[in-house]
């Protein structure tokens, strides 16, 4: 009886490691959708990079602040509410062609009593590439022919002086697509 027990429970567990296929889990070494990659600069010396203190972003008519999980520790979420950094990755939208962020500097509640909050709304254009990677990876969203377009926001102050484009095609993570000089 105990020998009959053994032989169904092997027979279970063989039957339902079959239903899985490798193809069920998406490897993290499987490049997915980029995310666009900025990096800020000094506008008056162009080659010096600059973080912005406090900066502070989220998709236009959204409350939501954009957030992003943390490749080294996949728990952990980057919140970007009051970011302090000379680079940064956001997400482009996948199921439009336009994707228009708020970018706050000096987002604290301090800096909206005093007058120095400043918000800027930049809007990102472009073309979507989709391409079937697997069933459990799904599709990959490549970004090509990006243009960026900046407007000062309800204050009337623009605090982000240029934009360049560094590379109009998104498909990885490698390097900086766009640079923002303020």
């Amino acid at each position: 009886m105990k020998y009959n027990i053994y032989t169904l429970l092997l027979s279970f567990t063989l039957f339902l490691n079959m239903g899985c296929q490798r193809d069920d889990i998406c490897a993290e070494s499987i490049d997915t959708t980029p995310l666009l990659i900025i990096r800020f600069y000094e506008n008056q010396d162009p080659f010096d990079q600059k973080a912005p203190q406090n900066l502070g972003i989220n998709e236009t008519d959204n409350e939501e602040y954009v957030f992003i999980r943390n490749e080294n520790n996949r728990d952990q979420v980057i919140t970007y509410e009051r970011f302090t950094g000379d680079s940064l990755a956001i997400p482009l939208r996948t199921d439009r062609d336009l994707t228009s962020f708020e970018f706050t500097i000096n987002n604290t509640e301090a800096s909206a009593e005093d007058g120095t909050k400043n918000t800027d709304v930049v809007t990102f254009t472009y073309g979507r590439n989709e391409e079937y990677i697997n069933r459990a990876c799904a599709f990959k969203i490549s970004y090509v022919g990006l243009k960026v377009d900046v407007q000062e926001g309800q204050d009337g102050i623009k605090w982000i002086k240029d934009i360049q484009i560094e590379q109009a095609t998104i498909k990885d993570q490698n390097q900086a697509h766009v640079s923002i000089f303020f």
